[in-house]
């Protein structure tokens, strides 16, 4: 065990007890809404609209939480002053290649309550729990533009693996793009190997548990073929080429979310190139014209991704917890 999972206090503070989905899964609701106000998107509204539904069903929660089919957090810690419940931390079970791993997510302490300790408190008793389940992988996310929470993580023992900024882009009537060289076409079989390379860069292993992206689904051939019939996604991929080199490819996937997917496959030293290219070709490609979405590694094609009409939504540190080291 590492020295920093030693100093993991052994009791629970009075205030701190386990999360319960029957009592306080309103309350919980209640608090992220509030706590996180200035960052909440349409899917983070509707993922809490979905809580405090769920917390109307009665027996169905019960049901939901047994089976484990739910999307809704099931484990974690509150912080309760009185009957109110102010601090919340969840922890969320996910798998990833064949081995189960653990979110913490949803940390949010009443502004009234801030500046005492909670959300240490907080994170403290997960770690507590994850020693008994083992030390399994531990991640969490973090906003960029919140410097004291970034603080506390590192001072717990969590250490920083990489920045993700979320991309959002609405639709304009006749979008101004820059001038490229490149030129889009069908995204062929033959780009399939270099379109992997470039993926596996920009979307590391490590976090593709959290991100609806399954590259197997964006493969040519038969195999691909079949994984979208079976995910019922749909999925349409560009190609950006420069006097018969490849630049890059951009793939789209639909959403049952407020917005579809764009993943971009791409070199830091073409991205300029080929974005362009790519965005001309989706605006003339999809029927729809729902907001798209691009999850892409912090700092890189800004000023090309700006250019093209994304905007910046947020940037979101990943730490995780290094039990073995």
């Amino acid at each position: 065990m590492s020295a920093q999972a030693l100093s993991i206090p052994q009791e629970f503070p009075s205030n701190l007890r386990r999360f319960d989905i029957r009592r306080d899964l309103n309350a919980v609701a209640d608090l992220v809404e509030l706590c996180f106000a200035n960052s909440l998107d349409a899917d983070g509204r509707l993922y809490i609209q979905q809580m405090r539904d769920a917390a109307r069903s009665g027996p169905l929660l019960d049901l939901a939480a047994s089976s484990g089919r739910t999307d809704l957090p099931l484990n974690g810690f509150v912080w309760q002053e009185g009957e109110r419940v102010v601090g919340n931390l969840s922890l969320i079970a996910q798998r990833h290649a064949g081995q189960r791993l653990y979110l913490i997510a949803n940390v949010s302490v009443h502004p009234e309550h801030r500046r005492r300790g909670i959300a240490e408190a907080l994170t403290q008793a997960a770690l507590q729990d994850l020693v008994a389940r083992g030390r399994p992988k531990t991640w969490l996310q973090v906003d960029a533009d919140n410097p004291a929470a970034v603080e506390l993580y590192r001072k717990i023992g969590f250490r920083e693996r990489m920045q993700r900024t979320s991309w959002r882009l609405l639709w304009q009537p006749s979008p101004n793009l820059p001038e490229t060289h490149a030129r889009p076409r069908a995204r062929k079989t033959q780009d399939w190997a270099r379109q992997q390379e470039w993926l596996d860069a920009n979307y590391p292993a490590d976090l593709r548990w959290q991100l609806p992206l399954e590259p197997v689904a964006l493969q040519p051939g038969l195999r691909g073929s079949l994984e979208r019939a079976l995910s019922a996604r749909q999925i349409e991929q560009w190609s950006a080429v420069q006097n018969g080199r490849l630049l890059g490819v951009l793939s789209w996937q639909s959403s049952a979310m407020e917005a579809d997917h764009l993943w971009l496959a791409a070199p830091p030293k073409s991205e300029a190139a080929a974005l362009p290219a790519l965005v001309a070709e989706a605006a003339q490609r999809l029927y729809s014209y729902r907001p798209l979405s691009l999850n892409y590694p912090a700092g890189r094609a800004v000023e090309a991704l700006e250019q093209c009409g994304f905007r910046a939504v947020r940037t979101l540190i990943w730490m995780d917890y290094p039990w073995k080291e």
